[in-house]
């Protein structure tokens, strides 16, 4: 409220002016409109007329829509689905919840009834429009996993005659932006020119994105640097962006990263200078993305010369000779592991043959098993007794029996317990046992 306004962010500061007379008369009006909307669904109800129930349940989630209650409008599409008679009105309700789950981003919610509306409706088949919504809805879940081949792949099928139909989710122009900023973050080469550049459903789109066409234009005749120049400029916009605005940034770095493996392949050895230069990147930034690239794997099979600046190919008997040394690394792991394990099993194995138990110690009074217990011991190093041992009736072989077996001298088993310390077990050759 007005009230609550501080003086730091006094909206009358810029011009805007709190028009109470203004708010309490929406206030009003919205208040008398729902209760209008509430006596229509009581009286549809009273009828048991489905469809005036479904129509009923729709306006009032069109009237929270619109006062921005989505998860109130949300729950009147939903019970508005038991009453449609139609898999046409069964589908409409899915394109609904969809929408709302794209404003709430539950996009758990989309997936859902992307699927739903998928294999409940023969909508598919007649009109084209619901199939692309329902590719737009599947794209704009992608981009939020994460998964931008699929929201490319989803994105550049979509029906040209989509236009202002969805314009609740996306623009047109942002189909075209969407999709050519996926594909080429993406998808290589050969996908791109199929799905994107020579597509009859998609190339039309591009005209309505001018930039995004020429950068597009130059990624293909490896033009990287004015390509990179192009997309750089749409990132202030991009981050204005409601769907992709968390992602801008990574696509931008997948589109240079992808052309920086594109520009080194054909060479055997390239100055990171000149690379910086193609770029419009300084020398030592371009070389921590070489680097990176070459950590992560996308530029396989070569080196930077830190002193010459250069990244250099390494020839086959090099990567043959790497790969050699690598694996060798991997097999003595592997064989330390298997050796470490096979002993551990095989000390276990000898503790069960010989009705040895292995405790923590912090097991307290009240006459334990075979003798050990009661005294409530403190918290200590791990423990081991012999059921049936000193004190027992078990008739098993006692603890000190077993450490002068070995030669362990166990000084804890003085008090008259039968036990032995786990340290002093593990000194045991486990084929001795």
């Amino acid at each position: 409220s007005a009230t609550n306004i501080t003086a730091d962010h006094n909206p009358a500061q810029y011009g805007l002016l709190y028009d109470t007379t203004f708010v309490s008369n929406t206030e009003r009006t919205s208040l008398m409109h729902l209760e209008t909307l509430e006596a229509r669904l009581s009286t549809a109800q009273a009828h048991l007329a489905k469809e005036a129930i479904r129509t009923a349940y729709l306006a009032l989630a069109e009237f929270h829509r619109l006062r921005g209650d989505l998860k109130e409008s949300l729950r009147h599409v939903l019970r508005s689905r038991d009453f449609c008679t139609n898999t046409r009105q069964t589908g409409q309700v899915c394109l609904m919840v969809i929408e709302l789950g794209v404003d709430m981003r539950n996009y758990m919610l989309v997936r859902d009834y992307v699927t739903k509306a998928e294999h409940t409706s023969d909508l598919l088949h007649t009109d084209p429009l619901f199939a692309s919504k329902l590719r737009v809805a599947s794209s704009l879940a992608h981009v939020h996993d994460g998964r931008y081949a699929e929201a490319a792949r989803k994105m550049a099928t979509v029906s040209p005659e989509l236009t202002n139909q969805f314009n609740t989710v996306i623009a047109p122009e942002d189909i075209a932006l969407y999709g050519a900023l996926l594909g080429m973050a993406a998808l290589d080469r050969s996908e791109l020119q199929e799905l994107i550049l020579d597509s009859s459903t998609f190339k039309g789109r591009l005209e309505l994105v001018p930039v995004l066409r020429e950068a597009l234009r130059h990624y293909v005749l490896a033009e990287y640097g004015p390509c990179l120049s192009l997309l750089s400029g749409l990132l202030p916009d991009l981050s204005l962006d409601i769907h992709l605005r968390p992602h801008a940034e990574t696509l931008f770095n997948m589109i240079r990263d992808r052309c920086v493996v594109q520009y080194f392949t054909p060479y055997s050895k390239v100055s990171l200078q000149i690379m910086g230069d193609c770029f419009g990147t300084p020398l030592d930034s371009m070389e921590r993305i070489v680097a990176n690239l070459l950590k992560t794997g996308k530029i396989r099979c070569a080196r930077i010369n830190s002193l010459e600046k250069t990244l250099v190919a390494e020839s086959p008997e090099q990567f043959r000779r790497r790969k050699k040394a690598e694996t060798r690394k991997r097999v003595a792991k592997l064989g330390r592991t298997f050796l470490n394990e096979t002993e551990s099993m095989i000390l276990r194995l000898s503790c069960v043959e010989n009705d040895l138990i292995i405790g923590d110690g912090r097991k307290g009074g009240g006459g334990g098993w075979g003798g050990y217990g009661g005294g409530g011991r403190s918290k200590g190093r791990g423990r081991i007794f012999v059921p049936g041992g000193a004190g027992g009736g078990q008739g098993g072989m006692g603890a000190m029996e077993i450490a002068g077996m070995y030669g362990i001298d166990d000084e804890d088993s003085s008090d008259g317990d039968d036990v032995m310390d786990v340290d002093d077990l593990m000194a045991i050759n486990p084929e001795s046992v």
